[in-house]
């Protein structure tokens, strides 16, 4: 069996978990092992009778209150009861703040391998081989599991597409039942939202992303004119935010946000490879810099070799003229 621990806030599903569905479909479909969702919350009948129409085997729902908000003791114990009942070959964990938050301290409780950040997969005959990148993803490193069951592993935002899950399922929903013992050693205090048109990049299907080559300031409007247009979010690049140009929330890369858009516009980004990190499995990119040798080009699907301030207006109007048609 594969695990799928499931991620959702305020009763809505976040993108990383259909992106783990399909790094399980294709594991099960290769190793011929059975997919189950894991849903740990309560009141989340709504998130199960959802996940039930996906392409998978089963669903296990754990209500309890004291999983109404996340905590990674009681996911830690909740896991531990679940994954000792079933005993599954692999769990996939989304490579989130949460993730990364309960994974580490599961499998360490269960004596158990962890592979973080995984990107891919191969099987050499009956092994699991996991690979993961490393030093700001200039390398890959492949990681054959090994000894006992359950393996874990997160699943790098970006690197499965979300939009390859298979549908057209009808799980059977199974509840459990789960008890804990003890205080909760850290509780939910208060959640602050980040400003209006700053939330969560990584789930934003259009961006308009600015760099240092935008000069100053001022000038970044011509990418706030671009993405209005587009109906896209901005992002921007770490000089950007060190310039104070922009907040760190706008920030794309391997200190910021990481992000997998349908459609990325880089305008004057360079393309050091801390904002490659953050960007390169979107779908399309599209890169604007007049330097021809500029690292982004070598990501990017299309490529204009032009003066930013020339292109990204002529495009704006482009944009705006096709909606009014």
């Amino acid at each position: 069996m594969i695990f799928v621990i499931t991620e959702h806030r305020d009763n809505k599903l976040k993108s990383i978990t259909s992106e783990a569905l399909v790094f399980a479909q294709r594991v099960g479909q290769d190793f011929g092992q059975p997919v189950t969702a894991v849903v740990l919350g309560a009141n989340v009948s709504g998130l199960a009778d959802e996940l039930k129409t996906k392409k998978i085997d089963r669903v296990i729902v754990a209500e309890h209150p004291d999983l109404a908000e996340y905590s990674p003791d009681r996911y830690v114990e909740a896991l531990k009861t679940i994954l000792g009942n079933e005993k599954p070959f692999l769990v996939i964990v989304g490579h989130t703040t949460q993730g990364m938050d309960f994974a580490p301290r599961l499998s360490v409780s269960l004596r158990r391998p962890l592979i973080a950040g995984c990107v891919e997969y191969e099987k050499q005959g009956d092994r699991l081989i996991l690979t993961r990148q490393v030093f700001n993803a200039k390398m890959n490193m492949k990681t054959g599991v090994r000894g006992e069951s359950p393996y874990f592993a997160t699943a790098s935002p970006g690197a499965f597409q979300a939009d390859e899950l298979q549908s057209g399922g009808n799980a059977e929903i199974v509840s459990v039942a789960v008890q804990f013992s003890g205080p909760v050693r850290r509780k939910l205090v208060e959640r602050v939202e980040a400003p209006r048109g700053m939330v969560d990049l990584s789930a934003a299907p259009i961006i308009v992303a600015g760099g240092r080559g935008l000069k100053e300031k001022d000038n970044f409007k011509i990418v706030f004119e671009l993405a209005e247009a587009l109906g896209a979010s901005v992002g921007a690049s770490r000089p950007v935010v060190d310039s104070e140009w922009l907040p760190r929330e706008y920030q794309v890369g391997s200190s910021g946000q990481t992000v997998s858009p349908k459609l990325y516009f880089a305008v004057g980004i360079s393309g050091a490879i801390q904002h490659l990190v953050g960007m390169q499995t979107s779908r399309c990119i599209v890169a604007i810099n007049k330097d021809v040798e500029a690292p982004i080009f070598k990501v990017a699907h299309y490529g204009i070799v032009d003066d930013l301030f020339k292109v990204v207006p002529a495009l704006t109007k482009i944009f705006k003229d096709l909606k009014v048609s």
